[in-house]
């Protein structure tokens, strides 16, 4: 049955293949061969150079270093991706209906994850290191050893990853896993890119602490010899065979108490309190319950709501080795207006856009398309101006800025989503998208363009003001102008607003995919 089923996993991968089309597959196949021509190469001349180079003093530790990068890498992958495949795919409910059991059907899963990140990640990291290593030092068995030390690493990962998620299964009820680790598994995938990005940053203070690491790889990975390294080699083994079984029992448990379950919830019905409302105070209780009530959304916004992170960081040079230097006035003015214009802008494209899975039923209602726009931009302001106001508040405790530029601060927040949100809303409401395979997908690839495109343009803008204002900062004068260009860009864009409401009343033109 195990082998039944990885035949069907690959008969499936073909076929999903094949229903890409030919444009993304040449895409894809460009990406590849990008990838394989650019960062790769460098990526295994950069391990190449610095293991032949390092002092043997500090090859623990940096042996070390590389082990826990491509297992933070490898555990938050596999988070998104057993997610994806074991938990909100319905081809596992499929399997279970055949006479398969859950321990075959978690076997064969399992070797499918563990071939994919062995021989994508892990096992290539082996390779260049062991190569590396053994022509360092002259013994080729220490190639053997590195490929069976990553492979166990990747069983090991796997294992954990499994365990985790089956654990979560185990413990909350059924109706509430699918969403709690679809948020958990975008918010992974997000994560990836952070631990490469931090790692990276970091490595060259890293490099002087190699040689005080508490571990040694002598014997095994380098500087072979026989005993130590057979007895590693045993020790790993018996680590990944305990670590699978761990996974197994989990797993198996939460696959069969899941399908016995059925998913099936049971729905609450409250009575109405009677009380009659404000038409746009209930539309804006309606999108706080579409937000709230599938932890997909919050994981589709919540890389909008980190990017004046992204702005803080770029607009502060670090040198390697020295401390960073306060956040000043000027800089923590011009990243809360590129993040806040941003995010304004995305989350009042996304809150439109989602109209259009129920916009028969908006149209059903008795109310005009400027009571709907309306109420939908008092929810973006009320869902993106506190919590900017809140990330940069933090900030602004790490500053050298006093207490009058956090109240510029909140003021320029608030003018700049008020600008922003109307235009986001235009973006959301040209042409939004419903996709019964990825309902989280609302923007068109239009939309999508022109909002990257105003990321990057807010991100070089963001630069050159910082560039131009310098060390001095900005004058009073300063302020009150650009006080002023977003007071009138805010009322100016009641304009748009109208526009949007002009949408609601003629109608959206909605794409249907999948």
């Amino acid at each position: 049955m195990v082998r039944l089923i990885l035949k069907t996993e690959l008969r499936s991968l073909f076929n999903y293949w094949k229903s890409l089309g030919e444009t993304k597959m040449v895409l894809y196949i460009i990406l590849g061969l990008l990838l394989l021509l650019f960062p790769l190469p460098m990526l295994v001349s950069v391990i190449f150079s610095l293991t032949l180079s390092f002092n043997e003093s500090v090859l623990d530790g940096y042996i070390l270093l590389l082990s826990i990068t491509s297992a933070a890498v490898l555990t938050l992958l596999s988070l998104h991706f057993i997610i994806k495949d074991m938990i909100l795919d319905r081809s596992v409910q499929l399997y279970l209906s055949f006479p398969i059991s859950a321990a075959e059907l978690f076997f064969a899963k399992f070797i499918k994850h563990v071939l994919i990140y062995a021989a994508s990640i892990l096992l290539p990291l082996g390779a260049v290191l062991g190569t590396a290593l053994s022509m360092r030092f002259g013994q080729w068995m220490l190639l053997a050893d590195s490929l069976v030390y990553f492979s166990v690493l990747s069983i090991f990962i796997v294992s954990l990853a499994y365990a985790f998620i089956f654990l979560t299964a185990n413990i909350l009820p059924i109706r509430k896993i699918s969403e709690i680790l679809s948020f958990l598994g975008a918010i992974s995938f997000i994560l990836v890119y952070l631990v490469l990005f931090l790692i990276g940053d970091a490595f060259t203070g890293m490099t002087a602490r190699l040689s005080d690491m508490p571990v040694s790889f002598s014997g095994f990975l380098y500087d072979y010899e026989v005993l130590s390294g057979s007895l590693a080699v045993l020790l790993l083994i018996a680590a990944a065979v305990l670590a699978f079984k761990a996974a197994e029992l989990i797993s198996v448990r939460a696959l069969s108490r899941g399908w016995e379950a059925g998913g099936r919830t049971v729905r609450k019905h409250r009575t109405a309190d009677g009380r009659v409302r404000h038409p746009i105070g209930s539309l804006m209780e309606k999108d706080l319950r579409l937000t709230t009530r599938n932890f997909k959304e919050i994981a589709a916004l919540l890389p909008y709501y980190l990017m004046p992170l992204l702005f803080i960081y770029f607009s502060t040079s670090v040198d390697a080795g020295s401390a960073p230097e306060a956040i000043g006035a000027s800089q923590l003015l011009v990243t809360a207006i590129g993040g806040t214009l941003v995010i304004s802008l995305f989350i009042g494209a996304y809150n439109t856009a989602r109209d259009a899975e129920h916009f028969a039923m908006l149209k059903a209602l008795p109310l005009s398309g400027r009571h709907i726009a309306g109420a939908k931009y008092g929810f973006t302001l009320l869902t993106t101006v506190p919590v900017v106001m809140a990330a940069f508040a933090v900030v602004w405790l790490f500053s050298s800025a006093g207490i009058g530029v956090l109240l510029q601060l909140l003021v320029f927040i608030t003018l700049v989503s008020m600008a922003a949100v109307p235009v986001g809303m235009y973006i959301g409401s040209a042409n939004p998208v419903v996709s019964s395979k990825n309902p989280v997908k609302r923007l068109d690839t239009a939309s999508n363009i022109v909002i990257t495109v105003a990321i990057f343009a807010a991100l070089v803008l963001t630069a050159i003001i910082l560039g131009v204002l310098g060390d001095d900062g900005a004058s009073p004068v300063q302020l009150l102008t650009a006080g002023g260009v977003l007071l009138v860009l805010a009322l100016s864009s009641l304009w748009m607003l109208r526009k949007v409401g002009a949408r609601y009343d003629q109608g959206f033109k909605i794409t249907y995919k999948d």
